[in-house]
């Protein structure tokens, strides 16, 4: 009985605390927002590795997996197939890059030059335009009349400009250098602190397990580590999915292209499976470059291609999305369109990213206490 009394009275000084640790921490949130954010910002560089780390272990695990069932290649030490899976990991991620920039930069160039090129007929036109409607219209004609387009004035006006905002431009521009190193320092130090976590992982989770261990009870760590497992798991099928449902966005975007005779269809296709792995922003910067190339060629061509774009990035996202990603991951098409809707509607973008997985972790585990439970099985 007394036993019981202390448990009880532990549990209600535990609640009492934690109650009063809430309270002042929404009495003073804005410190606490700026507090979290000066932590992130301290240990961005890791989060970032630990996130480079995940990623490359999808590829690295699978390659090791690989090697293990193969019979013509034996890598017997450990240390040394590690080493190997790990370097064709970063090699394919590499060439993908090249690849694609090597497609992208040429016709981008070629586009942009021929812009540059066009613009004095564009300003010719224009012009041409312009007095079509001052002949028509003597109030538009008045006020061109009022504009200086004295190409020697012009060159005053801008100079003056310059010379009044060069204090300004040098100070961004320092302050964008001074930026750009602790961008490259940061990624530099993450790229180092995930090459760590790959190459000793099972000793860095050992070693947690035993930590965790001597401050939680056994049931509680094990519970732990099979929730961090089946994220684990969830998320690496996150990703396969991701990239399945990338390329085939951009062969559908190759064949509808090469139906209609867009030009730079190859280009344009590539770009748009390797940005489909950016949420939301990704399609968009896709469309922008597609209808720049295109523009180039014809502007009809351009509005037939962001109509095409916006159509196939509907079916993308109600149909191949849905049944791709959430097959991969275990989670039914429906509940895929609403951790989307719903993660992008909360928390913008990151939301958008994580909650499929999110939500395929939730729904294993309420289906795995579902079934324990004898009520009903989820399919």
């Amino acid at each position: 009985m007394k036993n019981k009394i202390d448990i009880e009275l532990k549990r209600g000084l535990i609640l009492i605390t934690f109650g009063i640790c809430l309270f002042i921490m929404l009495e003073n949130i804005s410190v606490v927002i700026t507090l979290i954010k000066t932590i992130l910002s301290i240990f961005a560089p890791f989060l970032l590795g630990l996130i480079i780390a995940f990623i490359l272990n999808v590829p690295m695990s699978l390659i090791e997996k690989r090697l293990d069932k193969n019979k013509k290649i034996k890598i017997k030490n450990a240390n040394l197939k590690r080493g190997f899976s790990l370097s064709l990991s970063i090699l394919m991620v590499l060439l993908i890059l090249f690849f694609v920039v090597a497609l992208i930069i040429p016709d981008l160039g070629k586009t942009v030059t021929s812009f540059i090129e066009q613009v004095p007929t564009m300003i010719m036109n224009v012009e041409d335009s312009l007095k079509e409607i001052s002949m028509n219209h003597p109030t538009v004609k008045n006020w061109l009349e009022k504009i200086d387009l004295n190409p020697e004035m012009i060159k005053m006006q801008i100079e003056s400009l310059l010379k009044t905002a060069g204090s300004g431009i040098l100070t961004t521009s320092f302050t964008f250098v001074v930026s750009l190193i602790s961008g490259i320092a940061n990624f530099v130090i993450a790229l180092i602190f995930a090459f760590y976590v790959l190459a000793e992982k099972e000793k860095l989770s050992s070693q947690f397990r035993i930590v965790l261990s001597s401050f939680i009870k056994g049931k509680y760590v094990r519970y732990f580590f099979k929730i961090t497992s089946i994220a684990n798991q969830t998320f690496s099928k996150f990703i396969s999915g991701q990239c399945l449902e990338a390329c085939i966005l951009g062969i559908l975007c190759f064949i509808g292209m090469s139906i209609f005779k867009f030009p730079y269809a190859l280009s344009v296709s590539v770009l748009v499976a390797f940005t489909a792995l950016i949420p939301v922003f990704g399609a968009f910067i896709a469309m922008i470059i597609g209808a720049l190339l295109i523009s180039v060629t014809s502007f009809s061509m351009t509005i037939w291609f962001i109509i095409f774009f916006l159509i196939l990035q509907q079916i993308e996202g109600n149909l191949i999305y849905p049944k791709v990603v959430g097959n991969s991951v275990g989670l039914p098409a429906i509940w895929t369109m609403m951790a989307v809707t719903i993660g992008g509607s909360c928390f913008g973008i990151l939301g958008m990213l994580v909650s499929v997985p999110i939500s395929s972790i939730l729904y294993g585990l309420l289906k795995e206490y579902i079934q324990k439970k004898n009520v009903v099985k989820l399919s």
